[in-house]
Parts: C-alpha cells; structure tokens; sequence
C-alpha cells in the first residue's frame, strides 16, 4: 500500500512491470530480481531486471503450466463427520479503500476488516464454519508478519482446512477494475512467498483456486504473484495471501469480489476432487465425486467401451467352441 501518515506505513514503492518488448505487464509493490507471477492464462513470468530508479522492472517468459482439469462434484455431499473449518486474519489491519471508507489506511482497524466480514459471511451461508481474527499487527511495517505469525499459529490450533491472510494492494486501479457485462467489478491477485518450504504446495492450490474461478467467474483472479517474501506460509500447505483490489478501487467491488471469492474456495476445497499426489483438495471420501483428470461423460464412455469389447469375446468364445463341436462331430463320422 501506498505510504501513509495514518498508519506510520513503511516508504513502499510500486513498480510498472514490463516485458521484454516494453508491453505492459502488471504492477507490483516492492518487486525483486528472481520473483515471479502467473498470469490467467497460466504463463509465467520471472523479473530479471528491476530499475529503482525510474520504479520499472522487467520480466521474460518462462513457461506456461498446464491448467488443471477440474470436474465439479455432484449436487449430493459427500458424507463427512469433519467440519469444514476457514481462517481468516489480516497482517496490515490499516488497509482501507478511498472510495467506501474516505481513506488508504488508519492506525487500527481499517475498511480491510468489512472486506474479511464479507468473506466470512459468504462462506458461512455455504456451511464453512469461519474462524476470523480480528488481532491488530499494527503499525504497517516490515516487523508486522513477525507480530502476525503469533495470530496464523494459534488459528491453525483450530484444524482449518486452509488459513487466509486478508489484505488489499496499493497498485493502480487499472490493473484491478475489470468490465463483466456492462459492470465494472474488482479482482483480486494471489500472493505467495518463495521463502518457505510449503511454497509449492501452496502454488498449487493457488492455481487450483484460479482454476475453478474460471469456471465460476473467470474475472475474479487478476494474476498469482511469487515474490521473495514468505508471508507466514511455511505454518500450512494451504495458506494463501489475498490481495482484494487496491486502494483506489470501489470499496462496494470488493465486497462483491469478496463473495465470489468464498464460492470460489467452498468449490475448490469440497466440491471438486483433485488427483496431485501430496496435496490434498477437497473431501477424501470421494463419494458421488468424479476424479479431476476423467469427466463423468468419459466414464460412461469408457465403461460402454469395455462392455462392448466383453460382449465381443463372448461372442468369439461361443463360435470357437461351437466350431469345435461340429468338427469333432465330423471326424467321429
């Protein structure tokens, strides 16, 4: 976020990201050499060149992953005894929106507050019991993931399925307001950090999250930010950073964002069934279930394939041993 008097806010400075033919790509706070984003569509990108100077920086094209497939669950639950359990907290309580709360931050709980509410209340109507921390890591500086590391801890002695830190960027508008429809509406970035050990397992729920969005509301995700940060994420392999529009962007957007959002999760974590190995998604009774990688019409298929081909050898069996009959009948002759 932007510096601010009212919070005693660390000088943060934003970056206009661009690639190799000087085509604008995004924006970012504080970026560095070695950080990495994955846009929508899966591409990613690395930062090999960052001028602190003119605050630009540059980024080449690494690869493009493959998008995961994701089946939907059928509209039956699946039986569970566990609870489906959510937790949510903020790092940076200061975080306000210009239009909705008339300010970028205050010193104390800020408009990001109503916006973790609105999460909370969405995923509450979907059956996800929510446990929010509305714990103050004030002042907006470097030392407040230290003050806010205590918080996710003693969230995760709740069991949640995942934890989720709240926050909302100081990036330009433009990079965050999207048009559905005749409607403008808001996005929200995906923040990890490459300094923890889970940082891949959380890679991948972040691109499973972005994958049922596409689904769901395709506009929802603006890109998946990989910085050098490590944001608390080395406590779980699901605990993802979220940055739910900028400070110039319509309070009321976000909220709406914000209940898109918790559908998105509720899908992704027990209404879907991904197969990757150490990462879990979703129940693990898989009831009523089908497998992300084979779609319920592929099974059908498949399944008439091997009935046809069982049928076929019956048949090939019936007229061998049939010919066998008459012949040695013929020979006894």
């Amino acid at each position: 976020m932007p510096n601010s008097p009212t919070c005693n806010a660390e000088e943060i400075l934003i970056y206009q990201i661009y690639d190799e033919n000087e085509t604008p790509l995004t924006q970012r706070e504080d970026v560095e050499v070695g950080d990495k984003f994955i846009d929508r569509n899966f591409n990613e990108y690395e930062i090999y060149l960052v001028d602190k100077t003119n605050q630009t920086a540059k980024a080449r094209y690494n690869k493009t992953y493959e998008k995961p497939k994701i089946t939907k669950n059928s509209d039956v639950e699946p039986i569970s005894s566990k609870p489906k359990r959510i937790a949510l907290y903020m790092t940076h309580n200061d975080e306000s929106y210009i239009i909705g709360d008339g300010t970028e931050s205050v010193y104390g709980a800020g408009g990001i507050h109503d916006i973790a509410k609105t999460i909370k209340a969405e995923l509450e109507k979907c059956g996800v019991q929510v446990v929010l921390d509305e714990t103050l890591h004030i002042p907006h500086n470097s030392s407040a993931y230290s003050r806010s590391n205590a918080t996710a801890k003693n969230l995760l002695t709740k069991s949640p399925d995942a934890i989720f830190d709240i926050h909302r960027d100081g990036t330009s508008r433009n990079y965050y307001v999207t048009n559905v429809n005749g409607q403008e509406k808001s996005k929200i970035r995906i923040v990890l950090g490459q300094s923890n050990p889970n940082s891949a397992e959380n890679l991948k729920f972040a691109m499973y999250l972005m994958s049922v969005a596409d689904v769901e509301c395709p506009w929802l995700f603006h890109d998946i930010y990989w910085g050098k940060g490590h944001y608390n994420q080395a406590l779980s392999n699901k605990a993802l950073l979220f940055e739910m529009g900028t400070h110039t962007i319509e309070k009321e957007y976000v909220k709406d964002a914000a209940k898109q959002l918790a559908k998105v999760i509720n899908a992704t974590l027990y209404k879907t069934t991904v197969d990757n190995g150490d990462l879990t998604i979703g129940e693990s009774n898989t009831q009523n279930k089908p497998t992300v990688n084979e779609s319920l019409e592929e099974s059908s298929s498949n399944l008439t394939i091997i009935l046809v081909c069982v049928a076929a050898g019956v048949v090939l069996i019936t007229i061998a041993i049939t010919y066998e009959i008459i012949t040695n009948k013929k020979k006894k002759r």
